[in-house]
């Protein structure tokens, strides 16, 4: 990931995606406010599948990427998810 150019951080709060990128802040005190001047964003959370978003997206004209436990909740399996998530991001 780092000869890519990601950079990680850690303790992130996700406060608002828009169109000027994702706004985040940094602890339960919500310190350091930030804009991430961001093309994409790729959301990892959770055991159960949560598709609220989907509907909005696609009403806006954005299609979004289903990958792992969200598009098979079936069959729980970490290392599929983990394989879609970095093909999708390669693919990015």
């Amino acid at each position: 990931m780092k000869a890519k150019g990601v950079h990680q951080l850690s303790g992130v709060n996700y406060e608002q995606i828009n169109d000027d990128g994702l706004h985040i802040s940094f602890g339960p005190k919500r310190r350091r406010p930030q804009l991430l001047a961001v093309d994409n964003v790729v959301v990892c959370a959770g055991q159960e599948p949560v598709r609220d978003l989907e509907s909005e997206l696609r009403r806006h004209g954005i299609n979004p990427h289903i990958i792992g436990g969200a598009a098979v909740a079936a069959e729980l399996d970490a290392k599929r998810a983990i394989k879609q998530g970095t093909e999708l991001a390669a693919r990015l």
